[in-house]
């Protein structure tokens, strides 16, 4: 959710949406208290989901805020990149993030291109090859999320179809030799 710097409000997320407070957030970054609250509140450059309301209280971050905070906390450290200055750059890669499920950024990587777009790709996708471009994987910091939120391990896809039990004193099939295949029902198949 982008806050509407404008008008100060941030709207009230639509959906059911997991959330950590600063302490955490300060774990999965790296990022001293005092950092968060420079980038966070002071100079505006990434918005928390829900602010905090009152001294003594802290602000709620999502995961896509988080993962922004990381790449960001990387764009400063490795690329030595001046934030304030780009700071359309780190709206345009929150825009890119925003409605994007946790699992279908596995494999990708945020490109920047001479710091005024940016773009996700696939293992897959080529790069624009006339432009030069920063490559941040995502990998990385999705696992550090995925442990930081309490996701066990990444979810590739759900499960279909229920798991359906065996009735009692019924031998499950053997499917390798020549065991008798079972229907759901446990009619002979």
């Amino acid at each position: 959710m982008i806050p509407d710097s404008s008008s100060g409000v941030v709207p009230k997320p639509e959906r059911m949406v997991r959330l950590i407070g600063s302490r955490d957030v300060l774990t999965l970054t790296g990022l001293s208290a005092d950092q968060l609250r420079e980038w966070t509140v002071r100079r505006g450059l990434i918005h928390p989901d829900i602010p905090a309301l009152r001294q003594g209280q802290q602000a709620q971050f999502g995961w896509q805020t988080v993962l922004l905070l990381r790449l960001a906390v990387v764009l400063r450290s490795r690329f030595r990149v001046e934030l304030q200055v780009h700071r359309d750059l780190l709206l345009r890669s929150r825009e890119l993030l925003a409605g994007r499920s946790f699992p279908s950024l596995w494999n990708h990587r945020l490109a920047i291109f001479g710091f005024e777009g940016c773009a996700l790709f696939g293992g897959n996708e080529a790069l624009p090859t006339d432009q030069d471009v920063i490559l941040l994987q995502l990998n990385g910091h999705l696992e550090a999320l995925s442990q930081g939120f309490g996701v066990s391990e990444p979810i590739a896809q759900l499960p279909l179809f229920p798991a359906i039990g065996l009735r009692r004193g019924e031998a499950p099939a053997d499917v390798e030799g020549n065991g008798v295949l079972r229907s759901a029902e446990g009619k002979v198949a």
